[in-house]
């Protein structure tokens, strides 16, 4: 399986692949929120990298696409070996903006909608080969979709496991709201990233780069 999914990868694929699974095999090296947590926290990304791989010579997404998406894997990769709210850069952040929240997990779901938006976008523009609206509205709404469905899981997955784990793999620390702002900050990078595509595309456009 493996020599046949190298096979049909580009080599700049290939190296795309090799760090991820280097990131991965760091973040598993004595984390210290422990296993299990390292386990439970990346198990949406093993599930999304093993889909992405087998559907990459049905659907043949530009180099740029896969760049941005491992882009973003390395941001939960970080989040799994820390903890969401013992990510370093995280406090950090929060300190920048006057909260004493850790933000990290903040910055990872706005990326999830700021990296992933031209990803589904070109997916999108594969399948509708039109322009127009739609090939706007549907990656923001998919965006938004997984993000809801990842917070289901959350949920579902805390309530099966310890609640000690459980208070780690949520990381809510202590928000009420934590669910809802997590999926606005999704919609905000989506529509940042909407913003950009859109007059990135214009620009080409107006400039003969690419056919109308």
């Amino acid at each position: 399986f493996c020599s046949i999914i190298f096979a049909l990868m580009s080599k700049y694929k290939i190296f795309l692949l090799i760090v991820f699974v280097a990131a991965l095999v760091w973040s598993g090296i004595n984390p210290p929120i422990g296993q299990s947590d390292w386990l439970l926290e990346n198990s949406p990304l093993f599930v999304s990298v093993i889909v992405l791989v087998a559907f990459a010579q049905y659907f043949k997404l530009s180099d740029f696409s896969y760049t941005l998406i491992v882009l973003y894997l390395m941001f939960p990769l970080v989040a799994s070996h820390y903890g969401v709210a013992g990510v370093p850069f995280g406090e950090t952040l929060g300190h920048w903006i006057g909260s004493t929240r850790n933000m990290y997990d903040r910055l990872t779901h706005f990326l999830f909608g700021f990296l992933g938006f031209y990803p589904i976008q070109e997916f999108t523009m594969y399948i509708n080969k039109k322009e127009g609206a739609l090939n706007y509205y549907i990656p923001l709404g998919t965006l938004l979709a997984f993000s809801a469905t990842y917070e289901i899981f959350e949920w579902a997955a805390a309530m099966t496991v310890n609640p000690i784990l459980a208070t780690s793999f949520l990381g809510s620390q202590g928000d009420v709201f934590d669910t809802q702002k997590d999926m606005a900050v999704v919609v905000v990078g989506a529509l940042c990233a909407m913003v950009i595509v859109f007059l990135f595309q214009k620009y080409r456009k107006n400039t003969g780069l690419i056919s109308s």
